[in-house]
């Protein structure tokens, strides 16, 4: 005696030409993605591209963490155990530099640090880039002196 009727393969293949994963279509059609990807390499289709609807800030943000005083702690991956990194859509990004278009409004110039006292702090108002460093202590030595 033969077993329940499947899932009809017309109805599978309209959801393979939209791209959608042999995962996706199995959960929504209640069938096998094993069967889902033998009637995909049949037609000869490739393989369902995943991406994400969420924008490289958004992202970001996914991987922070306020603390109570005011800063921005990084919870994703830590390149060489230091340098916050980010990876989206297949790309690294630095997660500072991210934090510095947030903050600035602008790429920054050089490399990305924090500029406040809580070390690895990624809150975009702390990020600084190479010229607003030098334009820190182009300050403190031209002021130092006033203040004593």
């Amino acid at each position: 005696m033969p077993g329940p009727a499947g899932v009809p393969r017309a109805d599978i293949i309209p959801l393979l030409q939209q791209g959608l994963s042999n995962r996706a279509i199995g959960a929504r059609l209640h069938t096998n993605p094993k069967r889902v990807a033998r009637i995909r390499h049949e037609l000869g289709l490739p393989e369902a591209v995943r991406t994400t609807t969420l924008t490289l800030e958004q992202t970001w943000a996914t991987f922070t963490k306020p603390t109570d005083d005011g800063h921005l702690d990084w919870t994703g991956y830590l390149r060489e155990g230091t340098c916050p990194v980010l990876k989206h859509r297949g790309v690294d990004y630095s997660a500072r530099r991210i934090a510095f278009e947030i903050g600035h409004g602008r790429p920054p110039v050089g490399r990305v640090l924090w500029g406040c006292e809580h070390r690895g702090c990624v809150a975009p108002a702390h990020t600084t880039d190479g010229p607003m460093r030098r334009a820190d202590a182009a300050f403190a030595a031209i002021f130092s002196g006033a203040a004593a």
